[in-house]
């Protein structure tokens, strides 16, 4: 019996385990067991050679399979039976050595070596396998032996159903396809996942060359889109292709589509992409849509008119901003989209119009074989050497924006085809889709084959427990769901296929076979007709964002530098100061006028999260896993992107221009986020998953909740994060290697609080620490760290600054002065800059911004000055070197102009006619109020798509608030409040 263990649900507490995994593995106890029939037959042991370790035995397993099942009467519609039968044996022998691997790796060590080498144990070994007929390791591993055995059987099986079945329609498939019934089969490929006992989609190749597409399933779903496609080109502009389908109602038949790989019309993409959307089409990634002499032709249509996932408990807002990307056009596959993992660092994208070459490697590792023909082989994941930088390839960015204004300029056509036709395309698709039966998508493919692949570790193939364990682990990723349909997962994993469950059109039972597994709340039809119904023009605006969103999504982030020019003369700067006084008065009406229209986008565009209990948020740019690039997402509630970043602008906004819509949504997500925070229940456990960081963790709610009480002058906000401190910082002493890091570290976290709680002081045993913490950093002399603020040695300065003007100590002291001495001897180049990367040499390694660059490096320096460590000039060196090198033109906090103007005004606190003139400047050009609204206005790239605080609207609506208020002092560059 299995009991509750961390190592193996980690994500669990015992709670959870007794509520969601113990129903679960009840269930896998009690009907989850192997058999193995009768051990391999008399057969002859293999003797051929080897083109993978293994392949021999497994090439017998595969063979006792075949002759088991296969019916000679089959032979003679083959044109080659002997030939087609070994193609199939050495496709199941791949299947049997993918099944039994690790465990032959495990088995061979633990034998007695005696006088043999390597080589000779490995030889031995095999054809003991065989002579024994593998009654020792099955065994010894009765259930993977059991589980691979009755995968290979239901394979077997199932070939068979399609050369009968297909047989069985002949006269139907010739009148059909042309395909005359007398042509013998030459091959029957099965390459793809397997479902309902081991059936596949095959294309099935006839001796005149011919091809047929056989589906084990029903084909109503490619029956109904090739109706309604003749439909509904008789009244758009453009006719669409369709492929031929013949349906035998559990099963049929379709035409094979020819792909031309040089027909990429990227318009036409743009008009099927809106036609899937309107659809409410998923899955429709690259291999279900292809490219063909007529136009992008989808293939696989069973996803179409998807449900929203299954979820019992809470009812899911008809607001929520996950429903909102799920039925959206990024929702449907169509659009570049970037699969990947937190724990491994590459992405691939899998969207049918994205870019994919040959560096397109999965994330997901594969097996790797080292030593394979020796007793000493080693079974490893493959390492995947995937470049994950975002691209800065200017002719990449080039082709990426030319085909985003061409799927946007297809999509809009379409759109606007329908909305003036929207009566005639529902009625369309009424009348072509009324019997159809969908499939419906639990959970991605991905997440099943991993677990696939996990069942077939030695441990669990041979102990039952850890087996069930490991499988139960399923009801993880459904805790919200059906326990029934995790059950039915369980079931059909443990079989060797990819879980599989269909749905009617017009119906709301989930069925998987001919057993109802749960129901939908409302069918597909009456979510389609929702959905034309509330179609109007401005749905297509919210689509063309989210289409340029996942285009620029591998993007890196531009950075566009401008020359500024300082006036050296006092009267000048002095004039010029007054002529913006004067300005600044003048425009006030105008400049509000500008923040109105951020804060309207912003309030415009909100939407709510999950349940409607939960603080509202919006849709935009969130980063993958923290530097996996960036996709269209819903956001948490990071400082960096989330939304608490424009709730507490819009909270500024609003009292500036006492607009209560700014005001409520402000008031709507911090005061449910301290609910959370006071009421420590499930949500809080979620939230706090996210981890520290001052940027990408929970530190920044803090922060912002604290803020935003201050602004609206609400005290329950501000006593609720100050007192919500320690929940977080309860593990602060735990050893961290990404400790100074700005973004996701402990380091910024600890210097939110020192700003919000003025009693707060770290122990002395935690300062030592740090230090400590410090010095490894120091001492690693890494040529990858950096000078910045964010990631490098300046992070180390700034914070060990805050922290000896609160807590003054010699010892910090010294460690702020051997920063310095190391910026100061390897960070400047020969002309005086600091650059950002050690030993660079190279002009791009000099940066203006706050993340990497001067600026936030000015802020360290600040710092370390207020902190009576460093000297006045120290600072009044940036200062200067800001002034001769080119700055960020693009109005954005984190490497922009925002951030170095809001650097500069910081520092103007004490250094006021130092600044004034290159303030003056910035503050004229590159921060203007207009040429900060000609930027978000007509932008196309992510920040004016991003509601972001450091790098989207909310970071300008802040520093707009602030140019007509130079009061508010909120910063999240400093972190002052």
């Amino acid at each position: 019996m299995v009991i509750y263990r961390k190592k193996l649900y980690p994500e669990l507490e015992k709670s959870d385990f007794d509520k969601h995994i113990v129903p679960i593995l009840k269930y896998v106890a009690d009907n989850l067991s192997v058999h193995s029939s009768d051990h391999m037959r008399n057969m002859e042991t293999f003797k051929d050679r080897e083109l993978y370790p293994y392949h021999n035995p497994c090439r017998m397993i595969a063979k006792n399979i075949l002759d088991k099942v296969w019916d000679s009467k089959m032979d003679k519609h083959l044109v080659e039976p002997q030939s087609f039968k070994k193609v199939i044996c050495e496709l199941f022998s791949q299947i049997a050595f993918s099944y039994l691997i690790r465990c032959f790796a495990e088995q061979i060590k633990k034998l007695p070596r005696g006088s043999m080498n390597s080589k000779s144990m490995y030889d031995n070994y095999t054809q003991n396998l065989m002579d024994t007929k593998f009654k020792e390791f099955a065994g010894i591993y009765p259930v993977i032996w059991g589980r691979c055995n009755n995968l290979l059987e239901n394979r077997a099986i199932a070939l068979k159903n399609t050369i009968h079945l297909t047989q069985k329609h002949r006269l139907e498939i010739e009148k059909t396809f042309k395909i005359s019934s007398s042509s013998r089969i030459v091959s029957v490929e099965t390459g793809g996942d397997t479902h309902n006992n081991g059936s596949s989609v095959s294309i099935i190749t006839f001796e005149q060359g011919e091809k047929l597409v056989f589906k084990p399933r029903s084909v109503s779903g490619e029956l109904g889109y090739s109706n309604f496609i003749r439909e509904i080109n008789q009244f758009i502009s453009q006719k669409m292709p369709s492929i031929t389908v013949v349906d035998f109602g559990s099963y049929g038949f379709t035409s094979f589509g020819e792909i031309n790989q040089e027909k990429k019309d990227m318009f036409q993409a743009g008009r099927l992409a809106c036609l899937m959307y309107l659809l409410n089409a998923s899955d429709m990634h690259y291999s279900n849509i292809l490219w063909t002499n007529e136009g992008p032709l989808p293939i696989d249509l069973e996803t179409l008119f998807h449900p929203s996932r299954i979820r019992t408990g809470i009812p899911e807002s008809k607001r929520s901003a996950y429903r909102a990307l799920e039925k959206s056009v990024y929702g449907t596959g169509v659009l570049p989209i970037s699969l990947g993992k937190k724990s491994s660092n590459g992405t691939v994208d899998v969207g049918f119009t994205g870019i994919r070459d040959q560096n397109s490697v999965s994330p997901f590792r594969t097996f790797d074989i080292k030593d394979g023909f020796s007793s000493n082989i080693k079974v490893v994941w493959k390492k995947q050497t995937v470049d994950n930088d975002l691209s800065t390839d200017s002719n990449l960015e080039a082709v990426i924006h030319e085909r985003c204004d061409q799927i946007i300029d297809g999509f809009s056509n379409f759109f606007m085809d329908i909305l003036r036709q929207k009566e005639l395309f529902i009625k369309s698709v009424l009348k072509s889709f009324s019997n159809t039966k969908l499939r419906y998508i639990h959970n991605m493919t991905y997440r099943y084959e991993q677990l696939l692949r996990i069942l077939t570790d030695a441990e669990p193939s041979r102990n039952m427990d850890t087996a069930h364990a490991l499988l139960s682990r399923l009801g993880i990723l459904s805790m919200t769901s059906d326990v029934n349909l995790v059950i039915s997962e369980c079931k059909q994993i443990w079989n060797g296929d990819i879980p599989y469950f269909s749905i009617d059109f017009q119906g709301t039972e989930v069925s998987c076979g001919n057993n109802v597994v749960s129901s939908i709340a409302i069918s597909p039809k009456s979510e389609f007709i929702s959905k034309m119904e509330n179609l109007t023009k401005d749905e297509l605006n919210k689509q063309i964002k989210l289409i340029r969103l996942a285009f620029v999504a591998k993007l890196a982030d531009p950075h566009v530098d401008g020359n500024i020019n300082i006036e050296e003369t006092k009267f000048i700067e002095k004039e010029r100061h007054k002529e913006l006084d004067i300005a600044r008065n003048k425009d006030t009406l105008k400049n509000r006028e500008i923040i109105s229209w951020f804060t309207n986008s912003l309030t415009t565009t909100l939407l709510d999260d999950r349940y409607e209990h939960l603080p509202k948020t919006w849709i935009g740019p969130v980063a993958r896993f923290g530097s996996q690039g960036w996709t269209p997402g819903v956001l948490g509630y990071d400082l960096y992107s989330g939304r608490v970043g424009p709730a507490l602008a819009l909270a500024v906004a609003g009292k500036i221009l006492s607009n209560d819509a700014a005001l409520k949504v402000s008031y709507d997500v911090f005061e449910k986020s301290a609910e959370i925070l006071e009421g420590k229940n499930y949500e809080l456990r979620n939230l706090l998953l996210s981890g520290i960081g001052a940027f990408s963790g929970v530190s920044g709610l803090l922060w912002t909740l604290y803020a935003a009480g201050d602004v609206i002058g609400n005290k329950k906000w501000k006593d609720v994060a100050v007192n919500s401190w320690p929940i977080l910082h309860h593990s602060l002493d735990v050893e961290d290697n990404n400790f100074f890091d700005m973004i996701t570290g402990k380091s910024g976290s600890i210097v939110m609080r020192y700003h919000m709680q003025k009693d707060f002081k770290l122990s002395n045993d935690m300062i030592d620490k740090c230090i400590s913490n410090a010095y490894s950093k120091i001492n690693v002399n890494d040529a990858k760290t950096t000078s910045g603020l964010a990631h490098g040695y300046s992070q180390l300065l700034w914070f060990f600054a805050v922290v000896n003007q609160n807590q003054e100590k010699s010892e910090i002291k010294r460690v702020i002065q051997e920063i310095d001495s190391i910026i100061c001897n390897k960070y400047i180049n020969d002309g005086g800059i600091i650059e950002t990367y050690k030993d660079g040499g190279k002009e791009e390694h000099v940066s203006s911004s706050w993340c990497n660059g001067l600026a936030g490096i000015l802020i360290a320096y600040h710092e370390a000055y207020k902190s009576g460590v460093l000297p006045r000039e120290s600072v009044l060196n940036i200062i200067e070197q800001l002034k001769r090198i080119s700055i960020s033109r693009i109005p954005v906090l984190c490497h922009g102009s925002l951030g170095i103007v809001e650097a500069l005004q910081y520092v103007s606190e004490s250094f006021p006619e130092e600044t004034a003139e290159i303030l003056l400047e910035i503050n004229s050009t590159f921060c203007s109020p207009e040429f900060i609204f000609d930027y978000y206005k007509n932008g196309k790239g992510r920040y004016p798509l991003s509601p972001g605080l450091m790098a989207g609207q909310s970071g300008a609506l802040l520093h707009l608030c602030k140019y007509i208020n130079p009061e508010i002092k909120i910063s999240p560059l400093t972190l002052d409040i």
